[in-house]
């Protein structure tokens, strides 16, 4: 617990700096700038805006149309591309380990989110839902995020990123339990342009990306955007390995990675637009239950490809209409090289494919109401897994499901008066399994004066036991068994929400929330065969308390700086594994010229084995050193921590080795 009590002392510090200096200097300290895209592009500039104007960005993931974060019936999060630059920040993960109550966890093959006092292990990432542009990304066999490397979106073509905790059923559907994610790409803006970036950094890491845009404002545009990654990776060391005589708990050249990624979007000013994303990752496992420790064979695939066409317009004056088609597949292939004896090659494989329309209207008919109301069709013709040792052939599993789902939503935004605002909605779900969901929403909303907003919010959410938790077999030691009466998982939160903006200089946020979950699926291990299998764990609560504080300091600088304090019940699977105290920081200042710093904080609270440790990253970037040029130069795990996150599946025993410290300098072109 030191490094975190260190870590958060610190932020504590900053924090404390800032308000005792905050009332030395005013609001016309910084320049009168508007909120267009262009000044939130360039990283110097965002230090110079006004504080107000960032606080009234805009999110969509939170009710399905756009509105501003202080209006939304959600304490929601928002990170700008500018912000994401500014601070260096080289994956998803990255991004959403800097909000608020939530901690990533990685196993060096993907990342795995906490959130609000839930981290267990054989948890895929499948009780948060992953969105680009509104579009589902959630695979259809583990119903997994990808949120690291293996996300199928390259940073640079985000425009930000909004986190919407609390249950989002009612509006999104399953598996929105703790959290949405809505990554929400850039926009077309005209013109013929294109950017060129070429990255490198320890571990051998190197990164090419191109990205071409071309067309007429209003008329139809293009933007295609491809990259490729390469990594050897760094050597770990798992002392859980080590044989009592040797140190021999290394493992060398087993974290390479190869990654693929292309982006096309084509969209014209009639309000249509296609869009086209695939990925294709390889990744090395340095580590793995039952496996020969240390062998670069064992290894994982991943190739996503996501499609949509969608096209909004107004069907009345009063009322918007948007309509989309999507298709997505997930194939995975993973190589685990096995000691039975003899060592043998094990394969499994997932091919998820799912198809599906949308359908929704936005009306303001009514005075004093915004209404939105749809419905969604979804079928998956695949949802196959399959395990067998490639030489000698053994098969051991060949599991073939479908499914699909239909579900109604509506969602009705009452404004009471200028200072009340109500909003009541729900979302009807019925599966393959005829089991029909209801989840409903309300969320008050009252902002007496521009200073404060109050908020309370209600929710509930379900997900479905997917096809690994229920069909995915094993034999032997260290091995699977199904479970395929597994109940839904529910959760009912509610939520009070608060924040104050004294002047333009300064806010704060604060959440208290309670999560009542019932039936929650927990891999364990059954006593009488040794096999790990998935189990409802009975009904038990959640509560916690989240606080923030985004400042402008004096040269044009800003603090961000918040804490969450989350205090599990229940089984002791999901006790030990979450973390009690999480802190973050970050803060964005402006150097002499053109240049900028950056510097990010995490500290996080012991979890399951892994102690608590806390980690510093510093960027230097300079927008302009050249016409057309800008360098970014960042350092994580300044000092060089030893971090290590618990295993995420209970067949690992111990932790899992973090990096130490590391570097890359990219450089960016615009033409």
């Amino acid at each position: 617990m030191l490094p975190f009590r260190c870590a958060y002392v610190s932020m504590v510090a900053v924090l404390t700096l800032s308000c005792a200096m905050h009332s030395a200097f005013a609001a016309d300290s910084w320049r009168d700038r508007s909120s267009s895209e262009t000044d939130i592009e360039n990283m110097h500039e965002l230090a110079g805006m006004p504080l107000a104007a960032l606080l009234e960005l805009e999110v969509t993931g939170a009710s399905k149309f756009s509105q501003s974060v202080r209006s939304a019936p959600s304490s929601a999060t928002v990170i700008t591309s500018a912000e994401i630059r500014a601070l260096g920040y080289r994956s998803l993960s990255d991004v959403l380990n800097s909000v608020r109550g939530l901690n990533v966890n990685s196993d060096r093959a993907y990342s795995y989110l906490g959130v609000r006092g839930v981290s267990t292990p054989g948890d895929y990432n499948t009780r948060v839902l992953l969105l680009i542009d509104g579009n589902r990304i959630n695979d259809g066999v583990f119903d997994q995020a990808f949120l690291g490397t293996e996300f199928p979106l390259d940073l640079d073509l985000v425009e930000r990123v909004e986190f919407i905790p609390g249950p989002g059923s009612a509006v999104h559907g399953a598996n929105a339990l703790f959290g949405v994610i809505n990554v929400v790409t850039r926009r077309s803006m005209g013109g013929k342009n294109g950017t060129a970036s070429v990255s490198a950094g320890s571990g051998r890491l190197r990164t090419a990306t191109a990205t071409l845009q071309t067309g007429e404002a209003g008329g139809l545009n293009a933007m295609v955007s491809a990259s490729r990654t390469t990594a050897r990776g760094g050597d770990l060391y798992f002392p859980q390995y080590d044989s009592p005589d040797t140190r021999n708990g290394w493992s060398v050249g087993t974290d390479a990675e190869r990654q693929s990624r292309l982006f096309v979007r084509l969209e014209d000013g009639a309000g249509f637009r296609a869009t086209l994303i695939h990925a294709d990752r390889l990744k090395g496992a340095p580590a793995t239950a039952s496996t020969v420790f240390g062998d670069a064979a064992t290894r994982s695939r991943d190739v996503q490809t996501h499609g949509s066409f969608q096209w909004t317009g107004r069907a009345l004056p009063d009322v918007e209409v948007t309509a989309r088609a999507y298709a997505s597949r997930n194939r995975y292939v993973g190589d685990f090289l096995m000691d039975y004896p003899p060592v043998t090659l094990n394969r499994d494989e997932v091919d998820a494919q799912s198809r599906g329309i949308e359908a929704r209207a936005v009306t303001t008919r009514w005075s004093g109401h915004k209404l939105v109301t749809g419905f969604e069709l979804q079928r998956s013709p695949r949802r196959n897994q399959s395990n067998f040792d490639v030489e000698p052939y053994a098969t051991y599993l060949d599991d073939r499901r479908n499914g699909h789902r239909m579900s109604l939503f509506a969602e009705d935004q009452i404004e009471i008066n200028p200072q009340w605002s109500l909003s009541v909605g729900g979302r009807f779900d019925r599966t393959e399994t005829n089991e029909g969901v209801l989840s409903p929403r309300l969320g008050a909303v009252w902002q007496p004066n521009s200073q404060w907003t109050l908020k309370y919010l209600y929710g509930s959410a379900y997900r479905q036991a997917n096809a690994f938790e229920r069909y995915y077999e094993f034999p032997g030691e260290g091995g699977y068994k199904g479970n395929a009466v597994l109940r839904n998982e529910k959760v009912r939160g509610h939520e009070i929400a608060m924040e104050y903006r004294p002047n333009a200089a300064l806010r704060w946020k604060g959440s208290f929330y309670r999560n009542g979950v019932s039936n929650l699926i927990v891999q364990n291990v059954d006593p009488d065969d040794g096999l790990l299998v998935f189990n409802n764990v009975g009904s038990f609560s959640t509560r916690g308390v989240e606080i923030e504080a985004e400042a402008a300091l004096p040269l044009e600088s800003r603090l961000r700086i918040n804490y969450a304090r989350q205090l599990p019940a229940g089984p002791a699977e999901i006790r030990k594994h979450t973390a009690r105290n999480i802190a973050h920081m970050a803060l964005i200042t402006p150097l002499i010229g053109q240049w900028t710093v950056g510097v990010s904080t995490s500290a996080i609270g012991a979890r399951g084995q892994a102690a608590g440790f806390g980690t510093t990253d510093v960027t230097i970037s300079n927008d302009a050193p050249w016409r057309d040029w800008r360098v970014a130069f960042s350092v994580y795990n300044l000092f060089d921590r030893r971090a290590s996150d618990p295993s995420t599946d209970l067949a690992m025993p111990g932790t899992i080795p973090q990096d130490g410290r590391g570097a890359r300098v990219k450089l960016d072109l615009r033409f």
